[in-house]
């Protein structure tokens, strides 16, 4: 094991150091050795090296024991980014070294996210001030069928028959049936807070994220399957080249004949997203603009307009783990994630321009909302106070 000591002396950084990294997630007898030696062979360097642990470890809380592949995915994540600043951010380590690299692991969380200030991005003020929207009531999941109301608890599966029925299955293996209406589309509403997966009668799954409303028939006739979906859902569709499968959002109609895709499509949304995971869609906007997907793409839909372009697929379906992962994404929209997440809202003065900073890691989403607003708090500078569902942003 062996550390570049000029890279300290230039850099005065550790917290971009492979080998110093790999130490604080998983030390060994070996790697402990060289650290405890290090600052007697490099005294000149032990102040820094003293701060570097604390920087580390001060954010570094609830502390759990990770798999050694959580470890290495980990540890592969920080590569990465350290060597993304290090190929375009070179100049300026000296100037900010001490903002652009944290590692934290908080409750069942491990992450690296890198904090950069964007160039070009700029938003309209009423999007600024709108990180989160607005909390809803704390609801349980429920299915409507009819005039019959039925309550779904949290993370339940959803399984329809060829019999016009769904069969609810909750954590402890409890089943109920219902019966569901023939004659007009069946709603599933999970707000805030919640999320469900459901079984279609045509054995496709969809898996509904937080705040999504699905409608759905009891089961498919005719030339076509269609639902409707106001909110995110990731769908695998089962393949049936005969019978096109049709998901419709405000603004947009996505065709497909069996794949698997996320949709994020909330009304309250300025942009709607469609990403593909395998297989091939055709996307259609009310504006009768079309284009196609293949595996790997993301078509982004901003009014009548929109874009297509290659992605890491993985950013967009690890909600369906309870991850989030992020790629260079404002503070300020992964702040609505976590609203939709918890059910929670947030307010901030002004002053903080959370759009202005960006992020990039994986964020494993605990029980403990507070786990994980610590480390919101320690990524944008900021300190937040939690008031039952509001939480207020301020300046450090």
């Amino acid at each position: 094991m062996a550390s570049n000591n000029q890279f300290f002396e230039s850099n005065q950084n550790f917290l971009l150091d492979e080998e110093f990294i790999r130490w604080r997630l998983s030390d060994t007898e070996e790697s402990n050795e060289y650290w405890r030696d290090f600052p007697v062979k490099n005294p000149h360097l032990r102040q820094k090296l003293q701060e570097a642990i604390i920087q580390f470890d001060a954010i570094k809380i609830n502390r759990y024991t990770l798999t050694d592949e959580d470890k290495m995915e980990v540890y592969r994540s920080v590569l990465v980014k350290i060597d993304r600043y290090k190929r375009y951010k070179r100049r300026e380590l000296s100037r900010r070294i001490g903002s652009v690299a944290a590692v934290l692991v908080i409750g069942v969380m491990s992450l690296l996210f890198i904090i950069n200030q964007k160039d070009t991005v700029s938003f309209e003020d009423s999007v600024r001030d709108a990180i989160a929207g607005k909390t809803l009531p704390d609801e349980e999941i429920y299915l409507l069928s009819g005039d019959e109301k039925i309550s779904i608890v949290h993370k339940a599966h959803i399984s329809l028959t060829k019999e016009g029925k769904a069969l609810v299955t909750d954590s402890t293996d409890t089943r109920k049936e219902l019966l569901l209406t023939t004659t007009e589309l069946n709603k599933l509403v999970v707000p805030y807070g919640k999320r469900a997966n459901i079984t279609l009668s045509d054995g496709t799954e969809v898996w509904l994220n937080s705040g999504t409303q699905l409608d759905f028939p009891s089961e498919f006739m005719g030339d076509k399957r269609e639902i409707h979906v106001n909110g995110e859902i990731f769908i695998d569709v089962v393949h049936n080249p005969t019978i096109p499968f049709i998901v419709h959002t405000q603004g947009m109609d996505i065709y497909v004949a069996g794949t698997s895709f996320n949709v994020s499509a909330y009304n309250d949304d300025l942009k709607k997203t469609v990403v593909l995971v395998k297989g091939k869609v055709q996307v259609e906007t009310d504006g009768r603009q079309m284009a196609e997907l293949l595996p790997n793409e993301k078509i982004e839909m901003t009014g009548n307009d929109f874009t297509k372009e290659s992605v890491d697929v993985s950013e967009y379906i690890s909600w369906t783990k309870g991850i989030l992962k992020f790629d260079e994404t404002p503070v300020s929209e992964i702040l609505k994630k976590i609203g939709r997440y918890y059910n929670v809202q947030f307010e901030r003065i002004p002053e903080i321009e959370l759009n202005d900073k960006t992020c990039s890691g994986k964020l494993f989403l605990s029980n403990n909302l507070d786990s994980v607003m610590t480390s919101v708090s320690v990524l944008s500078s900021t300190v937040y106070q939690r008031e039952n569902n509001i939480i207020h942003i301020t300046k450090k």
